[in-house]
């Protein structure tokens, strides 16, 4: 991948294992030490380009996870996503037609 011709948005635009995998290339150049000052130079400079593109995609990759987080928490079921935010039981306070108050244990008269 010949860095110095693409722009940072076109850098951008490559998939992820792309970037990473050219980055760990120019680490291990610049590791290795076998290159000129002036190679050296012009590979960390790419190399910082190829980090911020990465950087720029994961932050753009934890905001889509925030959101659809968001999301997905805001459609979901009350008991699914936080079983602390259902609502209380409802106790239904009207009798049924002819059912006698209390305990319905008493016997007739």
């Amino acid at each position: 991948m010949n860095l110095a011709e693409l722009t940072d948005d076109q850098l951008a635009a490559k998939p992820f294992d792309e970037l990473v995998v050219e980055l760990q290339r120019i680490v291990n150049a610049l590791e290795a030490g076998s290159t000129g000052l002036e190679e050296s130079i012009a590979l960390y400079r790419d190399g910082l380009r190829l980090h911020a593109a990465c950087e720029r995609r994961l932050r753009e990759a934890e905001l889509t996870i925030a959101e659809l987080g968001r999301r997905g928490l805001a459609g979901a079921e009350p008991d699914a996503a936080n079983p602390a935010a259902q609502p209380a039981a409802t106790v239904e306070t009207s009798a049924a037609p002819g059912a006698a108050e209390g305990s319905g244990s008493e016997s007739p008269g």
